[in-house]
């Protein structure tokens, strides 16, 4: 995938999740796991002001510290649809509110490109007793063998990834991380 132009850029063109650089350069790699410090919760993220709503500093501060301590962790991207378990350390109130930023700090960081449908299958939420901070674990669904080597044909027959996918059935995302990790 090309990173976007600087000339797009400046004409204000607005980037596909996928083509974020934050995201576009990292490597596409099967699983990711990263950790950061416990999120506000989602009752205190945003507030709302005449024509909409604002991200509050508090969460401004924490989004962007965790942003930074996963940059500092160095992790893959995810390139196509996951699942998604986040262990949160024990605190009190809803573990329910804890998981959007939890997703945001993720697509901000640029492992995920973004925090919808199309690229978060299933998330799952379990509090680890023995935690002091957040940890977030990411996991391609695994491609079967016979799929694995239709791709790798493929590809020496220069098929595009669309067309792969296309072809097999699978997102276009699978077929990216298969061929990343056989090195094309």
């Amino acid at each position: 995938m090309r990173a976007p132009s600087l000339s797009s850029a400046k004409l204000g063109a607005r980037l596909k999740p996928e083509e974020r650089p934050v995201y576009a350069q990292r490597r596409i790699v099967p699983s990711v796991e990263i950790r950061f410090p416990l999120p506000p919760s989602t009752n205190s993220l945003f507030f709302n002001v005449a024509g909409g709503r604002r991200k509050t500093p508090k969460y401004r501060a924490w989004r962007q510290q965790a942003a930074l301590l996963i940059d500092v962790q160095r992790p893959g991207r995810m390139a196509g649809p996951c699942d998604v378990t986040i262990y949160l350390p024990p605190f009190s109130g809803d573990p329910d509110n804890r998981i959007k930023p939890c997703l945001d700090a993720a697509v901000e960081a640029g492992v995920l490109a973004d925090d919808g449908q199309r690229y978060v299958r299933r998330t799952q939420v379990e509090v680890d007793r023995a935690a002091t901070e957040v940890r977030m674990v990411f996991t391609m669904p695994s491609v079967e063998e016979q799929d694995r080597a239709e791709i790798e044909v493929r590809t020496r027959e220069g098929q595009s990834c669309a067309h792969i996918a296309a072809a097999l059935g699978l997102d276009e995302g699978h077929v990216r991380t298969v061929l990343a990790e056989i090195g094309r």
